[in-house]
């Protein structure tokens, strides 16, 4: 059956179950029923990837199954360059027009999973410190690689009359905020390659299945922080008035830390400082010569970033010299940008969630403080990741931990949308007769 022919099938009563009876827009290819002819072959290729997790810059293994699993997809053909661990490939289109970008994740966590399914992860690894750790797909991306896979197979049965190209991007390296700098560096968007848009989904506990969840503007945080040395002068803890106590020197800074954020920045502006980490002392009647802080620092807004950077130092540096304390060394490090959806380019793909899943399926949520190196697209090109629901009504979950376990029933409709939304975005820029979206 040719391509078309294919694509234009009606559904079959019950083939997508409850709760999804879409209405096909005008023109549209039936996505419906090819996610469902796909899905058996895109599950087997979720298990597969969900056993054999790589770390961080490690996705070697990933990368050549993707890239063996991509070559077979007619008409998708592999981009050259530096990508490192990552892999890029276009889909040609039979028909001129724009490019839209689809980016998917490719690393596991270093967390040991407890699921107990049967293509559970034994994954292990080293970790740069030397210790040994489990690995897994804790944060859904071996999901994000499945349904990204599966999109291309659907579009490559539309191929013929899709009017332009579909570039993926398998990016390594997204949970140490490297990856995605790693390869526009590369060249990701030059020449033919800058996209009119970039997309990509996020696997979400909370959201139910069946659901999917936009936040226009605002979309992650800055993440940023620091490494603080707060240094004394060690000695007995029974005579302290002859040290200078890092110890107590350094929980006033914790608490002026919060401070910060209560106190000195506009409360319409969040931002969070957590401190994770601190490291001192050897025995409960000795006091250390030095201890060391590390915390998190996150916003929304550069004003408030470079903020909170002037008035964290100036906190410290004030605390130790009250203190009689030298300057404290302090590390500080600014990290993956907030992330930004293009407010446009997200009420047009709400237009394809509510025709595909209904109003009541399709929710906005608050802007998060997680982080998501995603965001480095969308200062080259406008931008939308958006939430597929995974939650299951039995239990509550949790990403980055050893029990994750999305409902897969989520890879169907996550090809069956992202499929819908590319369609969408080169059909709009045919229709514009342009390459680019006018922010």
């Amino acid at each position: 059956m040719e391509p078309r022919s294919i694509a234009r099938v009606f559904l079959i009563a019950g083939l997508l179950g409850p709760p999804f009876s879409p209405a096909l827009a005008d023109d549209t290819p039936d996505f419906g029923a090819l996610a469902s002819r796909f899905e058996h072959d895109t599950l087997e290729l979720l298990r597969y990837l969900h056993e054999r997790p790589e770390l961080s810059g490690r996705e070697h293994e990933t990368r050549r199954h993707l890239t063996r699993t991509l070559t077979a997809i007619p008409g998708v053909k592999l981009v050259e360059g530096d990508w490192g661990t990552g892999v890029v490939a276009w889909l040609e289109g039979g028909r001129p027009g724009a490019a839209v970008a689809w980016r998917t994740d490719l690393d596991g966590l270093p967390i040991t999973e407890t699921t107990g399914l049967p293509y559970a992860s034994t994954a292990r690894d080293t970790l740069s410190n030397g210790r040994s750790t489990g690995v897994m797909h804790a944060c859904g991306h071996d999901m994000h690689m499945a349904v990204a896979v599966g999109m291309m197979r659907l579009l490559s049965e539309v191929r013929e009359e899709l009017p332009g190209r579909v570039l993926f991007i398998g990016q390594p390296a997204e949970e140490v905020g490297a990856g995605a700098e790693q390869l526009l560096q590369a060249g990701l968007f030059e020449g033919d390659r800058r996209p009119r848009c970039a997309l990509a989904i996020h696997v979400h506990p909370t959201i139910p299945f069946g659901q999917v969840g936009s936040c226009p503007g605002p979309s992650t945080a800055n993440v940023d922080g620091f490494l603080l040395r707060v240094v004394g002068e060690g000695g007995h803890g029974a005579r302290p008035h002859r040290t200078i106590d890092p110890v107590t020197l350094a929980a006033r800074i914790v608490l002026a830390l919060q401070s910060i954020v209560t106190r000195e920045i506009d409360v319409n502006r969040h931002c969070v400082i957590s401190v994770g980490r601190i490291e001192g002392g050897t025995k409960s009647n000795v006091i250390p010569d030095e201890v060391l802080i590390e915390a998190t620092v996150r916003s929304h807004d550069e004003e408030t970033r470079q903020a909170l950077k002037q008035k964290i130092e100036r906190t410290v540096s004030g605390l130790a010299a009250a203190a009689g304390a030298p300057d404290p060394g302090l590390e500080y490090y600014f990290g993956t940008p907030a992330g930004h959806n293009d407010p446009r380019l997200v009420a047009e793909c709400r237009e394809v969630f509510r025709r595909v899943l209904g109003e009541d399926n399709e929710i906005l949520y608050d802007s998060p403080m997680g982080g998501e190196d995603f965001s480095r697209y969308g200062k080259e090109v406008p931008a939308f990741q958006f939430r597929l629901g995974v939650g299951r009504p039995d239990r509550e979950m949790s990403l980055h931990r050893g029990d994750f376990d999305p409902d897969p029933r989520a890879v169907r409709l996550g090809m069956h949308l992202a499929a819908e939304l590319v369609w969408d975005q080169l059909q709009r820029a045919a229709a514009e007769g342009g390459d680019d979206l006018t922010r």
